[in-house]
């Protein structure tokens, strides 16, 4: 891999983690996003890279706060949604291959649909939720988990529409995540395998997110978190709508 472009990956992933580590959402989104607009690697490789960091990440934060999961919610989203990661992947390989272009249109609209979501103002559901709401959510972050990487909207929505401690809502995600990212890292063997470039690229750049991590907290205190929201989500918009118009048919 190029130096060049190892310089613009690691640039965009510290801008994705600082984003993250200061809004709370869009790490997966953002890096796949930029990733494709600026070609630095292959979707299959950049949602590998995605996975394992992500894992990485969050983790050990999970071990340490497995009581405050949620496990009724965890276990609904976890059996709705792996099945439809498998099928999500399925369709990526697929599509990678034959219909590079049509992928990366259905990866602007997923964009600009996760935007809307976040977008929306939750109305808070009763305590318990239903489990039905879980299911779906957990349905449709299988899909686009398995697709790009991206577990994360319809699963975030779901949860803080729930009237829990604010621990419980962040480590229960936190555990859908981790095991979702594993999940879809056992899923890569069976299609497209991660070169010896991507795999290199992987482990240099955990050092990445751990500096730029601290540097988000360290601005945390600083920054207005509406206004790096809003941040977020017009940069998440405005990848959204330039992958569109790139690769609408015309």
């Amino acid at each position: 891999m190029l130096l060049e472009t190892l310089v613009t990956m690691f640039a965009l992933l510290g801008l994705a983690t600082v984003l993250q580590t200061l809004s709370g959402f869009g790490f997966g989104l953002m890096v796949v996003s930029s990733f494709t607009l600026f070609n630095i690697m292959p979707l299959t490789a950049t949602t590998f890279l995605v996975s394992f960091l992500s894992l990485f990440n969050s983790v050990s934060l999970v071990i340490k706060n497995t009581h405050q999961v949620n496990k009724r919610a965890f276990s609904i989203m976890l059996l709705s949604g792996v099945p439809f990661m498998a099928v999500g992947y399925a369709l990526l390989e697929y599509l990678s291959s034959n219909m590079t272009t049509w992928l990366n249109l259905l990866l602007g609209i997923a964009i600009l649909s996760c935007c809307l979501l976040l977008l929306i103002k939750r109305t808070k559901a009763p305590a318990s939720g239903r489990d039905s709401a879980f299911a779906i959510a957990g349905t449709v972050g299988g899909l686009l988990g398995g697709l790009f990487s991206t577990f994360g909207p319809p699963v975030v929505f779901q949860c803080y529409r729930q009237n829990w401690p604010i621990n419980e809502i962040r480590f229960t995600l936190l555990a859908v995540f981790s095991v979702t990212a594993l999940i879809r890292l056992c899923i890569v063997p069976f299609g497209t395998l991660p070169t010896y470039d991507v795999v290199i690229a992987c482990a240099c750049s955990i050092p990445v997110i751990l500096i730029f991590t601290r540097v988000g907290r360290l601005l945390a205190a600083k920054v207005e978190p509406k206004t790096v929201r809003a941040i977020a989500l017009a940069m998440l918009a405005i990848s959204g709508l330039t992958l569109i118009v790139q690769n609408a048919p015309t």
